[in-house]
């Protein structure tokens, strides 16, 4: 019946699909997102960010706008397995700078799998909250 309704006969259909779903379902590797911690200082932020097994070169910090992008891949060697527990791939985040975070003079180091950027801050008046009307309809 089903050569009936498609033209391409039963095999042909079959291929197209499990191509379709070969295609659909392929590992095209997985973006982690690392743990991560920001604190407030009194004159800066610290974002720590954990990148075990990364080292300088396989990282970027960069701004763009006001977020603060980290990213890097951890690349998997081969060679035979016996058991294969550790995570590889792109690693990928964006943080949305608070907004007395200065964009010039942020340092970033890397050390023992942690990476710590250091965002200095810069002294604004705190601004009063602003109320807003409601209407009634």
């Amino acid at each position: 019946m089903l050569e009936k309704l498609w033209p391409f006969g039963r095999s042909r259909v079959r291929k197209a699909v499990e191509e379709a779903l070969e295609k659909a379902f392929q590992d095209v590797g997985e973006v982690l997102e690392p743990l991560s911690e920001l604190s407030e200082h009194e004159d800066h932020y610290l974002l720590r960010v954990e990148v075990p097994g990364l080292g300088p070169e396989n990282l970027e910090v960069r701004l763009e706008g006001d977020q603060l992008v980290i990213e890097g891949e951890k690349r998997e060697e081969k060679r035979t397995k016996h058991l294969a527990e550790i995570v590889y791939g792109r690693i990928y985040r964006a943080y949305l700078l608070p907004k007395d975070a200065k964009k010039e003079g942020i340092e970033a180091r890397l050390a023992k799998g942690v990476l710590e950027v250091r965002i200095p801050r810069e002294k604004r008046p705190e601004e009063p909250p602003v109320r807003i009307p409601i209407q009634e309809s």
